[in-house]
This record gives structure tokens, C-alpha cells and sequence, in this order.
């Protein structure tokens, strides 16, 4: 068959087609509503579209949609109030509030801050793009946001200030480090607060669902000790792993004084969306005390935002990457939803706890986490395996008798974290990856290496940590 052929989005859809048929008209287990399969099979297909990518995303899942809908397999009013999903709008109305840190210029004002105070070196030059990352990740609810709008242009612009190029072979002086540094710190944030990538809420929408609930700061309290020891071993891990040709740098602290020279004094819009999101992060902190949910709490932001002229209408309107995640977020929630509501997933859990049946559940605990972190190489995307995975894998958990809200923590905390792994692990990765400062065969070596590290830092630790906060 002609090449053209073969890889022509036509055929990949048609391929994927066949796929999800197949699956669709498999006979469904005992006590499994017969609609479970052919939503398994179009949910298959779209996992696949995503991978494969014969046309965007967000097409992909729409034709999805349609089939579920004319295949009378979720009815039009369900599925249509899919797309009022609250944890949906958190994400599309922080995300939105959030371009306002680019469009002031604060995001990258704060970053260059933490640069200046910490440059000293290139392994103190790590830790100020991690701190930075730190501080703005429970705030910009995205972490391609953040490397888009800052991490991935500052980092790209020190390196170049620096002598290291990703065109002509002087990588190694400094960009390859701080680039690795960079892309593990935008993962590692990930995990820490409840507001930092969009998974975490559908995780925490998951849970609900099944009766645990966790709040912005008992996440926060969960993750907090072993996901800031991660954060601050990491640069100094990627020193050993990845060492710099330049150790010392005399004028790093200048570079980013220079750039900060080249902005105008702090305007009153970017004092205004720092009191914005300073109160929005603390109405996210105090949620469970002042009764306002964390949706409300952005949509509020977004407002304020508009109104004082921070951000406008076409911020508003002209977001298509956001409105773009509002529709394939809201479709792979309500499948994922839908197969919990039929059964199939609690049937897939209960065939695979006879794998590790007779375990005491601290190891079915490992076995489980470590099976579910390595899925991430198969499914790309931080939301995606939120949607996929999650839902299955935490009724296993709690059907081996993992304590219930440690179960589900650990698996939403590895769902955040572990995009590093590969180049497409997750959507800001591509971004890193685009640089050139990280060749694949090195991206996935210290993403093995690094995974060992981060497993036994969070096992260890975070296994003491949770001992004594009494969650098992």
C-alpha cells in the first residue's frame, strides 16, 4: 500500500474505527449493562486518535461524542450536561485567569526574580527556576501555561545568554542541565497543589464520587513533604546525572537583572492580578471553611480580572486552546463516568485483584502504583490518564484494602507527576522537548533513572508522612 495511503488521517480513522468495533460488539461480562462495551470500544478509539493523532484532539473526541449520542449509548440530555461539569469550568476559567501572569509580564518578572537572588552557579541557577516554578504552580492551574508563557522562554533565553546553543552542539555548557531541571520542576509541581495541573481536580471529582473528599490544603498537607523533597533533591540529582560544563557563572544574577531591566516598572495591572491570585489561592485554601467552591473561587478571579481591564474580551473569547480543553475534557469525563455507571470498571477491578490477590496491601499498594506510574509511557497526557486509568485502578486499590483516600492520593499524586518520563508524557513536555537541548535517548534514560528516585523519595517518606498524619 502507498505510503500516502497508509498514513493518511482517513485510513488512521478508519483503522481506529475498526478498533473500537471490534471491542464494541464483544459479549459483556455478567452483570455488566450491555451499552458498557461500545463506550469502552469508542473510549479505545479516541485513546487511540489522541496517540495516533489523525486529526486534533479535541476532533477526535467530538466524533467520539457523536457516536455515543446516535448509538443512543448516553442520552442527549446527559450528554450534553456533561459540558457543565464543574470541575471543567474550574480548569477553563483558572486557565484563562492565568494568561493574565504573560500578559502583565508578572509570570516572567517572578521567575527572573528567583534567577537573580539564586544565579550563582548553575546548580543555584536550577534551583531558582524550581523555586520559581514552585511559586507560581498552584496559581496557574496549567502546567503548559507555565512553560509556555515562562519557564521554557527564560530558560531558553539564560542558556543562549550563557554560550549554550541547541543548534551547535554547546548544549552541555548549561542548557542541556537547566532544560532537564526545568521540565522535572514543571512535573514535580504538578503533584504538590490541588490547583496546579488539571488532572488533579478530575481526580479529586473522582473521589468525590466514590464518597472521599479532599480539600486544597489536605492535599496540599499530603503531598507537601515528599513532594517538596523531591523538588529540592531534583536539581541536585540532575547535577549528577546530567552535569554542566559551566559550573560557575559570575554574571547569571546580571542576565536576569538585565531582562528585568528590560521591562517597565511593576504596572498596577500586575499588582492587581497579584492580589487576584493571592486571594484566589487563599479562598482555595480556605474553601471548606468559607463554603465557596473551588470553581467559584475562578470564575470570581476571571471577573475581577475583567473587570479592571487586565484581561479583555478577546482574552476571553480568543483562548481556543482553553475552549478546546472544555470539550475533550468534558466528553472523556462523562465516558470515563459512564463506564463506572455500567460496571465495566469494577468488573476490570475485580479481574485484576485476582493478580494480586493474597498480597498484604502495602505491597498490592507498590505493585499497583508502580503498574499505573509505567502506563504513563502508553498514554500520553496527564488528563487523559486521569480519565482512563484512574477510575479502575483506584477500585482496585480499595478492593485490595488500601486504606481509601492513601490509595487514591497516591494515584492522583502519580497522575500529576510522571509526564516526565517520555517526550510525550505530558503536553508541556513537547514543549521542553522542542528546544533541542534534550536528545530522546537521554530524555528517557533519566526519566528511568529519575522515576526510581522519585518512587523511593515518595514510598519512603511520604509512607513515613502519611504514618503520621494517620492515614493508615
Amino acid at each position: 500500500m502507498p505510503k500516502s495511503i497508509r498514513l493518511s488521517s482517513g485510513f488512521i480513522l478508519l483503522i481506529i474505527t475498526l478498533v473500537g468495533a471490534m471491542i464494541a460488539i464483544l459479549p459483556p461480562p455478567a452483570g455488566v449493562d450491555p451499552k458498557a462495551f461500545p463506550i469502552f470500544g469508542i473510549f479505545i478509539a479516541v485513546i487511540l486518535g489522541v496517540l495516533l493523532q489523525p486529526y486534533p484532539m479535541v476532533v477526535v473526541t467530538l466524533i467520539g461524542f457523536f457516536a455515543c449520542l446516535i448509538f443512543k449509548l448516553i442520552p442527549a440530555s446527559e450528554g450534553f450536561a456533561c459540558f457543565g461539569q464543574s470541575v471543567v469550568w474550574l480548569v477553563v476559567f483558572a486557565s484563562i485567569a492565568a494568561k493574565s501572569f504573560v500578559k502583565t509580564n508578572l509570570g516572567h518578572r517572578t521567575a527572573c526574580f528567583f534567577i537573580q537572588k539564586m544565579g550563582h552557579s548553575s546548580l543555584s541557577l536550577a534551583y531558582g527556576i524550581t523555586f520559581g516554578e514552585l511559586i507560581l504552580s498552584p496559581m496557574i492551574p496549567s502546567n503548559t501555561a507555565r512553560a509556555s508563557c515562562v519557564t521554557v522562554p527564560l530558560t531558553v533565553s539564560i542558556s543562549e545568554s550563557l554560550g549554550s546553543f541547541a543548534t551547535n552542539h554547546t548544549e552541555g555548557v548549561v542548557g542541556r542541565f537547566l532544560s532537564l531541571c526545568s521540565v522535572h520542576a514543571n512535573q514535580l509541581t504538578c503533584a504538590v497543589f490541588l490547583t496546579s495541573v488539571a488532572s488533579n481536580p478530575i481526580c479529586q471529582n473522582f473521589m468525590a464520587d466514590i464518597g472521599i473528599h479532599v480539600s486544597w490544603i489536605e492535599w496540599f498537607i499530603i503531598a507537601s513533604v515528599p513532594g517538596l523533597l523531591c523538588l529540592f533533591a531534583m536539581p541536585w540529582i540532575m547535577y549528577k546525572l546530567s552535569p554542566p560544563q559551566l559550573t560557575k557563572i559570575a554574571n547569571a544574577g546580571e542576565i536576569a537583572q538585565k531582562q528585568l531591566s528590560t521591562m517597565p516598572p511593576m504596572s498596577k495591572k500586575e499588582y492587581i492580578t497579584m492580589f487576584v491570585f493571592i486571594g484566589m489561592l487563599t479562598c482555595w485554601i480556605f474553601g471548606d471553611v468559607i463554603h465557596v467552591p473551588t470553581g467559584v473561587v475562578a470564575l470570581g478571579g476571571l471577573c475581577a480580572l475583567l473587570a479592571t481591564n487586565v484581561l479583555d474580551a478577546e482574552d476571553l473569547t480568543g483562548a481556543k486552546d482553553i475552549w478546546s480543553i472544555c470539550i475533550w475534557l468534558s466528553i472523556l469525563n462523562v465516558m470515563a463516568l459512564k463506564l463506572t455507571e455500567f460496571g465495566l470498571i469494577q468488573h476490570y477491578s475485580l479481574v485484576l485483584r485476582g493478580s494480586v490477590s493474597g498480597m498484604a496491601w502495602p505491597l498490592a499498594l507498590c505493585v499497583v502504583s508502580v503498574t499505573y506510574y509505567f502506563a504513563r509511557y502508553l498514554v500520553p497526557g496527564n488528563v487523559l490518564h486521569a480519565c482512563a486509568m484512574f477510575p479502575p485502578f483506584a477500585q482496585l486499590l480499595i478492593a485490595c484494602g488500601v486504606p481509601a483516600k492513601l490509595g487514591c492520593m497516591t494515584l492522583g499524586i502519580i497522575t500529576a507527576y510522571c509526564g516526565f518520563v517520555t517526550p510525550y508524557g505530558s503536553s508541556s513536555c513537547p514543549l521542553y522537548f522542542n528546544t533541542g537541548y534534550i536528545d530522546q535517548r537521554l530524555w528517557w534514560r533519566i526519566g528511568f533513572i529519575t522515576t526510581l528516585i522519585y518512587f523511593a523519595i515518595w514510598g519512603i517518606f511520604g509512607g513515613i508522612w502519611w504514618k503520621i498524619l494517620g492515614y493508615w
